[in-house]
């Protein structure tokens, strides 16, 4: 969804209209998407990291909780790339108004369990190739029977 180094940009994008925890992110930019996409922890907390090492945002703790806030140097950045950060978030709008339409909870839901089930019977890592057979089968038919409905 992001080229190298847009990721830095909307996320410090985001924390300049509110200091936010690693979470609070994530759930921020999935609703902006309407659903349609949600960063991983693996893409936003190193994003995190490097943008305090940098001195782009500052960090303090709430709770349990690690707030990050937009530095003046951070702000500075944005301005800088303010035409980039504006195509950017023109971009998430867009699809987030196309992940919306034809979109319904139910099948958001569906379709992330089958993932997560798929997901969670490889990474056990014991799957002979007749299951991985069956699981494609399993799968190729559910697309078939979608298709012709």
């Amino acid at each position: 969804m992001f080229d190298a180094g847009d990721v830095k940009l909307v996320v410090l994008k985001l924390l300049s209209e509110q200091p936010s925890y690693g979470y609070q992110l994530i759930k921020t930019m999935e609703q902006r998407l309407a659903g349609g996409y949600a960063p991983s922890p693996g893409v936003i907390y190193p994003t995190l990291t490097m943008l305090e090492e940098e001195g782009l945002a500052t960090v303090s703790s709430e709770g349990s909780k690690k707030v990050y806030s937009v530095t003046p140097e951070g702000l500075e950045y944005l301005q800088t790339n303010d035409v980039r950060v504006k195509e950017l978030f023109d971009r998430l709008e867009e699809a987030g108004r196309g992940f919306q339409q034809g979109r319904s909870p139910e099948i958001m839901k569906a379709f992330k369990n089958l993932h997560g089930a798929v997901m969670a019977r490889m990474l056990r890592g014991n799957a002979t190739p007749e299951q991985i057979s069956k699981i494609a089968e399993a799968m190729n038919a559910a697309a078939k029977t979608i298709d012709e409905l």
